[in-house]
């Protein structure tokens, strides 16, 4: 009767113990909500840059313990690191200006910068951010659709012309009707060629601008 009592308090003791698997899947929770803060983090920086969201300046001292290293898969143009403030958590992109350190072979990793070149990007909350990104996609995607229609134009343009070309010397040369019909195509030709090469760009063309419009 006494064990089967002692019995009892172990698989109560037991029960209570948490499993380590819990913690360290806790743990790697909290590294992939890191991860994707950072991934979007990076997201919004770049797309702040492309939409002309920032300001640049050349500074000679820059305090980072004040700020906090994002991980990003590659630094911006090859230089710049990207960069969260801590206390204001507006993101910034730092690049490190050394005397004779240009990308070259001989490049010395052990000079310290003179300055620092930071891109200050514009702090925003999540609905205005949101809503730069909505008008900044929809003008580029207005040009692009500008562009290619514009293109198809001056194609049709350049159909219509070598056409009219090729049958106003056709109609208006001396000759029989093959000669007229071989200096027809002769003066028409460039026009023909131009139409030949532009013709497989402006399928590849409507391809990309298909898949764009796709995302």
């Amino acid at each position: 009767m006494e064990q089967n009592q002692f019995e009892g308090l172990e698989e109560v003791e037991v029960a209570d113990v948490k499993p380590e698997e819990d913690v360290e899947n806790l743990k790697e929770y909290e590294k992939l909500l890191l991860a994707e803060r950072d991934r979007e983090d990076n997201e919004k920086a770049l797309n702040l840059i492309k939409f002309g969201c920032f300001n640049q300046k050349e500074e000679t001292v820059v305090d980072f313990s004040k700020l906090e290293k994002i991980a990003t898969p590659k630094k911006y143009k090859g230089l710049y690191t990207l960069y969260r403030n801590l206390e204001t958590m507006q993101l910034e992109f730092i690049a490190e200006l050394i005397e004779n350190n240009k990308g070259a072979e001989d490049e010395r990793k052990d000079l310290k910068p003179y300055a620092y070149d930071v891109i200050y990007l514009e702090a925003m909350d999540d609905e205005t951010y949101k809503a730069v990104c909505h008008a900044g996609k929809n003008n580029v995607r207005t040009s692009i659709s500008v562009l290619y229609k514009s293109s198809f134009v001056c194609f049709f343009v350049l159909a219509a012309f070598a056409l009219y070309c090729f049958i106003y010397n056709l109609i208006s040369l001396q000759g029989g009707f093959f000669d007229r019909l071989a200096l027809g195509l002769y003066y028409a030709a460039p026009f023909f060629v131009g139409i030949f090469i532009l013709l497989p760009l402006l399928v590849l063309v409507s391809i990309k601008y298909k898949k764009y419009k796709d995302q």
